[in-house]
């Protein structure tokens, strides 16, 4: 009975002191902020700073409107190792776009996906993006209206010396998160926007998309892959709605899946707004090449890699803005 204490009690620390014979886990820290008024002049705070190496586990931000102005608009900012690696407004973070409606009309929106959450009514936003630094990390949110007073409730987690894990696979030391808020662009038809570019190998985890046509046109719209080393250009998809996993134009309307949805859908008087994710946490888009991924607004009715500049557009032309947000590792 002696031996097997023994042996239950080695077994149980190793547990907690490794995941595994091929990943360590690290051990987890948390900062944490409770009503607290934390922006100073600039608008600018602090929620979290760490020295040395570690992994951002999760992020998680809530208050009332009563006590927080403009939740939804409040830019969250990480910086890794001195480098900007995430940036971009809370709520378009999880893909609820505000240049279509008030942040209000996302208040019973509940959504739950590998890399984002929203389940209470007051603003919270959860993220659980695994984000590696090596030497520090700061996570920084900045007001929408700097100055007024406004009280918000904080939690983030990290773990130190963590392997960084996706997909099943161990990915390099040195390898970075990326999340950055590609700014509305007005593009013309038969343009390619561009989601996000890398200079070395990259893994692609999730996109968030926002278009804003006056024509269903622009959902006849290939995603695309373009190694920039040999100019060769690889299609991600069949179409818009394709890579989203809807179909003909989103004829479902709004939908709020695991791993894909359409969190806003207007398609009135001809026109189309929408704001749509896919993510892939089991079977990421894995590049060994500089990247480039774009979507064209408006497809030529036969794709043919040979002929990217081909004028024959579906349907009726038109001009459209388009914004994003594309969730990567890069190393």
């Amino acid at each position: 009975m002696k031996s097997l204490k023994i042996v239950f009690a080695v077994a149980l620390a190793l547990a907690l002191t490794s995941c595994g014979a091929d990943f360590d886990c690290g051990r987890s820290f948390t900062h944490v902020n409770k009503m607290m008024a934390p922006f100073d002049a600039d608008g600018k705070a602090v929620i979290f700073s760490a020295q040395g190496s570690g992994q951002i586990e999760n992020m998680y931000l809530c208050g009332d409107y009563d006590n927080w102005h403009h939740p939804g608009q409040t830019v969250l900012n990480v910086y890794c190792d001195g480098q900007l690696c995430v940036s971009g407004k809370l709520y378009e973070l999880a893909c609820l776009n505000m240049d279509y409606v008030e942040e209000k009309e996302y208040e019973k929106v509940f959504l739950e996906t590998p890399l984002f959450s929203k389940f209470g009514a007051h603003n919270s936003i959860n993220l659980d993006f695994k984000i590696p630094y090596y030497k520090s990390c700061t996570v920084e949110l900045v007001q929408a209206e700097p100055g007024v007073e406004d009280q918000v409730w904080t939690t983030v987690r990290a773990n130190t010396e963590a392997d960084v894990v996706c997909g099943g696979k161990k990915l390099p030391k040195g390898v970075y998160f990326k999340g950055i808020r590609a700014e509305n662009q007005h593009v013309k038809s038969g343009d390619q926007f561009t989601l996000m570019e890398s200079s070395g190998n990259s893994m692609v985890v999730g996109v968030n998309l926002f278009l804003n046509s006056e024509t269903v046109c622009s959902m006849e719209a290939c995603l695309r892959a373009f190694n920039t080393r040999t100019g060769t250009v690889e299609y991600l998809s069949s179409g818009l709605e394709d890579f989203f996993l809807g179909t003909y134009y989103f004829d479902s309307g709004k939908y709020l899946g695991y791993k894909c949805g359409l969190t806003w859908f207007d398609p009135s008087d001809g026109a189309v707004k929408l704001s749509a994710y896919r993510q892939f946490p089991d079977n990421p888009l894995c590049f060994n090449h500089p990247v480039r991924i774009t979507v064209r607004n408006g497809e030529q009715n036969g794709i043919d890699s040979e002929s990217e500049v081909n004028d024959d557009i579906c349907f009726q032309r038109a001009d459209a803005t388009m914004g994003a947000i594309c969730y990567y590792y890069e190393w």
